[in-house]
């Protein structure tokens, strides 16, 4: 057993209680497939798909999704495979419930601050990805101020690090996780409510 396929054996175990392991688990599993996409836009696209399977009615593949050439019967995916389902399976759960500990799967603070600016980044472009991935509804399709929330997070795909103080820079990207968080809740509850307002009646 090489050191990679260690690190998946460790970390791809499916009661991870924090954010840091969530996503140390998810790098882990995307390297032993051999991919080369971010975690954190990987993350985003689950979330987005999430949005999208309520909004659509229909249901994703998440590995098509994250590489639309990969083959699910391969076993060089079997593990990154299944762990999407599981995170899917998690994070539909707690927005569905609106748990206050949905958050995003990014990097430790202890890193970089560019390195954190461009997982941000990534999680918003995944997230755009997962949410129009079947093109069965337009942005001005969402409900409410849906819309607006997702244009907002085009905008923050192409953020970069800047050059001022680093502690302003923190305090900026602190400022856009927050919105990514607020925001792709937001736009589920948007959707949710919606779908929720359109159901037939039940009979008396």
């Amino acid at each position: 057993m090489n050191a990679l396929e260690y690190g998946c054996q460790k970390f791809c175990g499916r009661r991870m209680s924090s954010t840091i392991d969530r996503f140390t688990q998810l790098e882990a599993a995307i390297a032993l497939s051999g991919l080369e996409i971010q975690a954190s836009e990987v993350h985003g696209i689950l979330v987005g798909a999430i949005a999208n399977h309520m909004k659509s009615g229909l249901s994703p593949n998440l590995l098509q999704l994250v590489e639309p050439n990969a083959d699910a019967g391969s076993g060089q995916y079997a593990p990154l495979n299944e762990l999407l389902y599981d995170l899917y399976r998690e994070f539909s759960e707690t927005l569905l419930e609106g748990k206050e500990d949905f958050h995003l799967l990014l990097p430790g603070d202890d890193e970089d601050i560019g390195i954190r600016t461009e997982s941000l980044a990534a999680w918003a472009k995944g997230y755009l990805l997962g949410l129009m991935h079947n093109n069965a509804f337009g942005l001005d399709q969402l409900p409410d101020s849906g819309a607006e929330i997702a244009r907002d997070m085009l905008q923050i795909s192409e953020a970069t690090a800047g050059v001022d103080q680093e502690d302003e820079e923190d305090w900026a990207l602190a400022e856009l996780h927050e919105y990514l968080k607020v925001g792709a809740q937001l736009i589920f509850e948007f959707i949710y409510t919606e779908r929720a307002s359109q159901a037939p009646a039940q009979p008396q």
